[in-house]
C-alpha cells in the first residue's frame, strides 16, 4: 500500500496503519477545485463529484462531509462551514501553497492563506512585488494578530513572526489594510 492511501487507528497493539476509506475522493476533490474555490451545499456537492466517482464511495451527502470534516485537510483541503439560516454551506478551496493558488475569499476582501511559515515564506519572493500593502493575520488558536505592512517587509515580518509564534494554526494575507475581527473573527 502507498503511504498517501494510509491513515493510523489505535487498536490493541499500537497505533497501526489502515487504508482510507475513500481513496479516490482526494484526487476528485482536487480535480473539481482545480479552477478555483468552490461553495455549496453538502448535496450539491456529493452531485457535482459524481463525474469523479469511483468506488468505494461515500454512500451519501453526509458521509461526503463527515469525510470532508475529518481528512480534507490533511490531502491539502480547506474547508469551512457556515450557516445561512436557511441551509449549511461548505466553502471549499485548495490550501495555498503561493500568492497564485486558489483559496478561499470572504465575501468583503480576497486571502492567501497558507497552513505553515514555511509554506508562506516558499511562496511570497516570487509574489510580493504585484502587491503594495498588504495585512499579515495569525491564527494563534484563542487570539488573533494583524499587522498591515508594505508588502516590501513582508518576507522580514513573517520570518520575525515564524520565530515568535512557530505553532501558529494559520497565516493569512489579505490585500491592503483589513481589520482582523471583521474579515476573520473568532469562532
Amino acid at each position: 500500500m502507498q503511504e498517501a492511501n494510509l491513515w493510523q487507528c489505535y487498536g490493541v497493539g499500537g497505533w497501526w496503519a489502515m487504508p482510507h476509506r475513500y481513496p479516490h475522493l482526494p484526487a476528485a476533490l482536487l480535480g473539481l477545485l482545480e479552477v478555483g474555490a468552490w461553495q455549496g451545499t453538502s448535496t450539491e456537492l456529493y452531485r457535482e463529484l459524481e463525474p469523479y466517482r469511483v468506488e468505494p464511495w461515500p454512500a451519501n451527502p453526509v458521509a461526503l462531509s463527515l469525510w470532508l470534516k475529518h481528512h480534507a485537510e490533511a490531502h491539502g483541503i480547506q474547508v469551512e462551514a457556515h450557516h445561512t439560516g436557511e441551509r449549511r454551506v461548505l466553502r471549499l478551496a485548495r490550501v495555498a501553497n503561493g500568492l497564485d493558488s486558489a483559496t478561499i475569499p470572504p465575501d468583503n476582501a480576497a486571502f492567501w492563506s497558507f497552513p505553515t511559515w514555511a509554506a508562506l515564506l516558499e511562496a511570497l519572493p516570487l509574489e510580493q512585488e504585484r502587491l503594495e500593502e498588504v495585512t499579515l493575520i495569525v491564527d494563534l488558536r484563542s487570539s488573533r494578530i494583524a499587522q498591515t505592512i508594505p508588502a516590501g517587509w513582508l518576507f522580514q515580518v513573517a520570518e520575525r513572526w515564524a520565530a515568535q509564534f512557530p505553532h501558529a494554526r494559520e497565516v493569512r494575507i489579505y490585500r491592503g489594510e483589513v481589520e482582523a475581527v471583521t474579515v476573520w473573527p473568532l469562532e
